[in-house]
C-alpha cells in the first residue's frame, strides 16, 4: 500500500496570481500540441501553414471547453444545474466531460473547415486527432496531483491512500488513464498518421482506441458520487464510450472503402 505524495497543488505564484498545476499543465499541453502540429503540418500529405495551425487550435480550445461543460451538465449533474442554472457558467468550479468536449471539437473543426476551404472537414479532424492525447495525458496527471478522480478501493501492492478518498487504499486510476489515454494513444496515433491515410481513418482510429481505453480504465475508477453506476455495473464514462467503440471501426472501414470523398491528397498545396 502506498500513500499519496505530499504535492502542492499550486504550480507557482506571481504576487496575487496563483497558478495551479491543473491550469499550468493544460497550458503546457496546448503549447506542446501546437508546436508539434506545426512541425507535422510541414509534411507533404498535410500542408498546413503555421498560422492555420494556430487558428485551428483556437477553434479546438473553444469547442473543447464549451462542449466539455455542456456534456458535464447534461450527462453528469443535470438535476443540480436545473435547480441552479447560473452554476452552469461556473467552469472554474470544475466539471468537464471529455465526451462532450470531443463533440465540441468535432463541431469546431467543421466550422473551421467551412471557413477555410483549403482544409476539408475530415482531413482537419485527422490532422488534430493525434495531438489530443497530449492534453488528455497531462490532464490526468493534473487530476492525480489535485487528488481527483481516484480509483476504487483495492488491495493491490500499488494501491494508494488518497486524502479525499478516505482511509482505504484505492487504485491510482488517474495514472492508468495517463498511460492509456495519454502515452499509449499518442504513440499509436503518431506512428499511424506519419503516412497519408484515407480521410477519416486517423480520426476513426482515435475514436475507437479512446473508447476502448476509457471503457477499460473505468473498471478501476471510482464512479461519480452524484451518479454511481448508471446501467447495471457500468459507469457513465463506459456508457458514453460504447458508441465510440462501435463508431470508430465503422469509420475506418468506410474510409478505406473510399466512402468519404475527401482525402489529404485532394487538398491544394499551400505556402509554408
Amino acid at each position: 500500500m502506498l500513500h499519496f505524495p505530499d504535492i502542492n497543488t499550486v504550480g507557482f505564484q506571481l504576487g496575487p496570481i496563483t497558478i495551479h498545476w491543473y491550469g499550468l499543465l493544460e497550458i503546457i499541453s496546448f503549447v506542446i500540441a501546437t508546436v508539434w502540429l506545426i512541425r507535422r503540418g510541414r509534411m507533404a500529405h498535410w500542408n498546413w501553414r503555421k498560422e492555420q495551425v494556430v487558428d485551428l487550435e483556437f477553434y479546438v480550445a473553444v469547442g473543447a471547453i464549451l462542449g466539455g461543460r455542456v456534456g458535464y451538465v447534461l450527462w453528469y449533474n443535470l438535476p443540480y444545474y436545473l435547480g441552479n442554472p447560473v452554476k452552469m457558467l461556473a467552469i472554474w468550479d470544475g466539471g468537464m466531460s471529455f465526451h462532450g468536449g470531443l463533440l465540441g471539437v468535432v463541431i469546431a473543426c467543421w466550422v473551421f473547415a467551412r471557413l477555410h476551404e483549403q482544409h476539408a472537414f475530415l482531413p482537419t479532424l485527422d490532422f488534430i486527432a493525434p495531438a489530443v492525447p497530449i492534453g488528455l495525458g497531462l490532464g490526468r496527471l493534473a487530476n492525480f496531483i489535485n487528488d481527483q478522480l481516484f480509483g476504487r478501493v483495492s488491495h493491490l501492492p500499488w494501491a494508494m491512500v488518497f486524502p479525499s478518498g478516505g482511509p482505504q487504499p484505492r487504485q491510482p486510476s488517474q495514472l492508468y488513464e495517463f498511460l492509456l489515454e495519454g502515452v499509449l494513444l499518442l504513440l499509436i496515433l503518431a506512428i499511424y498518421s506519419r503516412k497519408a491515410r484515407p480521410a477519416g481513418a486517423v480520426g476513426g482510429m482515435f475514436v475507437f482506441l479512446y473508447g476502448v481505453f476509457r471503457f477499460a480504465a473505468e473498471y478501476a475508477r471510482q464512479p461519480d458520487i452524484q451518479l454511481g453506476f448508471v446501467l447495471g455495473p457500468y459507469t457513465m464514462g463506459q456508457v458514453l464510450s460504447v458508441p465510440m467503440i462501435i463508431l470508430g471501426p465503422v469509420v475506418i472501414w468506410w474510409a478505406y472503402k473510399g466512402g468519404f470523398s475527401e482525402s489529404p491528397e485532394s487538398i491544394p498545396a499551400v505556402d509554408k
